[in-house]
């Protein structure tokens, strides 16, 4: 599949990857470009974009890149590390996630994708609540929240510029949140805390550049699927059944809706208190994926 990939200035000397349309695997990014150096957020899925990515770095700056901030360690956003020749910073439960992401296991589950370049490369820097990094003089602000997309995740905030790198922490409409190795409710948290900040411009790890009004829509979404979950699992349906009675309502036809799988299970997992059979849901969300796909009706 061929990928569009636009690096927008979207304030001076600050710019975001958007890599269209937000799919599996298909991350944003960021570029902070100082007198002296340059930061880049979040490396992308393989070699061929990371090097589409670098070349489009080069045509707007020749400052070194310094740093590479990891927003998580899901291996779209942590695959090509190694080709910025940068000191990589992240949280300390990304830096274990990123050690765990064996494109091996992805490629297995997503064969069509091509996973050449890519390969685990730990960051060197790891931070637990928040760090500041000072270009020039502005100050970037890396804050974990909580237990959200992931437990490490982080956004990178520019409180000058009023911008936030939110990673997937934020999925804009129409791509759909993903929350199956976080917490429903900790996702909902963070993005109120993300809304709470004083920033307009807001980049997603999927999806365009988003505003505030996103942020109302994505915790929208995981409001819906837990009252979807809480529905169900007052019906005395298990896990599985609730996913294979999904109701999608104005997100069926959102990208990559078959999420709701996933997220599904997240929120069964916070209302019992147990975990789930992470490859049985992949399986069901891939079986999901297709009827969608197929325009098949869902049933209710």
């Amino acid at each position: 599949m061929k990928i569009k990939a636009e690096l927008k200035e979207i304030s001076s000397g600050v710019y975001a990857l958007i890599q269209h349309r937000g799919e599996w695997f298909v991350n944003n990014a960021g570029l902070i470009v100082g007198e002296n150096f340059s930061i880049v957020v979040d490396s992308l899925a393989n070699e061929k974009r990371a090097r589409n990515f670098i070349q489009k770095i080069e045509e707007v700056t020749k400052k070194p890149i310094r740093f590479l901030i990891n927003t998580h360690g899901h291996g779209d956003h942590v695959w090509t590390n190694h080709m910025f020749k940068a000191i990589a910073i992240c949280h300390e439960n990304c830096r274990e996630d990123t050690m765990n992401a064996f494109p091996e296991i992805y490629s297995s589950l997503f064969p069509d994708f091509d996973f050449s370049g890519a390969k685990i490369t730990p960051q060197e820097i790891t931070f637990n609540e928040k760090m500041k990094i000072h270009c020039d003089d502005m100050a970037i602000e890396l804050l974990h929240f909580a237990t959200a997309h992931t437990t490490g995740d982080i956004a990178v905030y520019l409180p000058k510029k009023k911008i936030v790198f939110c990673g997937d922490l934020l999925f804009s409409k129409p791509c759909t949140p993903f929350a199956m190795f976080g917490s429903i409710s900790g996702s909902i948290e963070a993005l109120k805390k993300l809304y709470d900040l004083d920033a307009d411009i807001y980049v997603p790890g999927h999806g365009n550049v988003a505003g505030k009004e996103e942020i109302l829509e994505s915790i929208e979404y995981f409001r819906f699927v837990q009252r979807g979950a809480k529905k169900t699992f007052e019906k005395g349906m298990d896990l599985y059944e609730a996913i294979k009675s999904v109701e999608l309502d104005k997100y069926l036809n959102w990208f990559e809706a078959e999420r709701i799988a996933g997220n599904l299970a997240r929120a069964y997992s916070e209302i019992t208190g147990q975990s789930f059979d992470v490859l049985e849901v992949t399986r069901l969300m891939f079986e999901l994926a297709k009827k969608l796909n197929s325009g098949e009706q869902l049933q209710s």
